[in-house]
């Protein structure tokens, strides 16, 4: 297969999961809304990259993974998607060190610190969602939330950070490991809470079996991500952070071959996720809620499929916002 012939539709179709596909209907009212935070608050990004984030329709895919929420508990989700997706885009090239005081300083925020007049965007922004959050979830659950953004920070976004820019290819072990953070959706399961406001107790958050159905929930989207990324990652040299192109090199594959493996791994994590769904532990009075709790991950999972498929520019030709101190644009 030449790259060029490569379409992951052809492997990752519309309703590929067993999951509902449903989206929220305030997403058009709260896509005006992105737009206008684009346009007056990232004002510290070109014309141009704004205007690619817009046409990316972030929104649709936060709308996709929270479809019940009310519109007052949508609005810090989709700020927070918006803040992320660009705050993981523009750091592309970062170095660790670079990184290191903006990320602290951002989780700082979180824990409660105010943003100075001059920090851009995305302390502003970290702050405005902080609070709206804040409004209806518990200080637990803020708590629970940042932790996981944390991770993301340390074990993803700067774990990934030497092989960007770079040739150098990960061992297939170190990948799968640094790519459960590096795909950033820990913090998201977080907003399965604020949809359905219920708030796991502790010892139901801890439980080893909701911890892995979280894992391979991350590890199926971090799949996913790569299948419909690949596209624009086979322009560049110097994006090899993709399971499809770790497995050529480790193990001497071609793309079909490669594609065809990444396809066994994902489909296998989808199969145990599934049995786990199927066969939970007895958590009592709140059996029905945590029932409802992974069904809302599996519609999660669904939504960013169709989201891909269906909604966003974000991984066309010319559809990325790459950094663009660094960018071959």
């Amino acid at each position: 297969m030449k790259p060029e012939n490569f379409n992951p539709r052809d492997y990752l179709p519309l309703n590929y999961y067993p999951w509902p596909n449903l989206i929220n209907p305030h997403v058009d009212k709260i896509g005006k809304e992105m737009d206008d935070w684009i346009d007056n608050d990232y004002t510290f990004l070109s014309e141009k990259l704004r205007g690619k984030y817009k046409r990316q329709k972030q929104h649709y895919c936060m709308a996709r993974m929270i479809p019940t929420a009310s519109y007052e508990r949508a609005v810090p989700c989709h700020r927070f998607i918006h803040f992320y997706d660009t705050l993981d885009d523009q750091m592309e090239f970062h170095t660790v060190e670079e990184s290191e005081p903006i990320l602290e300083r951002l989780i700082t925020i979180l824990k409660g610190a105010q943003p100075l007049t001059d920090e851009n965007a995305f302390f502003q922004h970290a702050a405005l969602f902080r609070d709206e959050f804040l409004a209806f979830m518990p200080e637990i659950w803020l708590e629970r939330f940042t932790g996981a953004l944390h991770r993301c920070f340390k074990y993803g976004i700067q774990a990934e950070a030497p092989y960007k820019g770079t040739s150098t290819i990960p061992r297939l072990a170190q990948y799968m490991v640094i790519r459960e953070y590096s795909v950033n959706m820990l913090p998201f399961f977080y907003l399965v809470d604020v949809e359905v406001n219920f708030v796991l107790p502790k010892f139901i958050e801890e439980h080893p079996i909701i911890q892995k159905l979280r894992t391979l929930a991350v590890r199926i989207i971090a799949w996913q991500n790569d299948i419909h990324s690949l596209p624009k990652e086979l322009l560049l040299d110097t994006e090899v952070f993709n399971l499809v192109i770790v497995l050529q090199h480790e193990y001497n594959l071609s793309l079909e071959a490669a594609l065809t493996e990444t396809m066994r791994i994902h489909d296998a994590d989808v199969a145990e996720f599934i049995i786990l769904q199927e066969n939970l532990p007895d958590f009592g009075i709140y059996q029905e809620q945590v029932q409802d709790y992974i069904k809302a991950i599996g519609i999660m999972i669904q939504g960013i499929n169709t989201f891909y498929i269906v909604d966003t520019s974000r991984y066309v030709p010319d559809g990325f916002a790459w950094p663009e101190r660094n960018s071959n644009e």
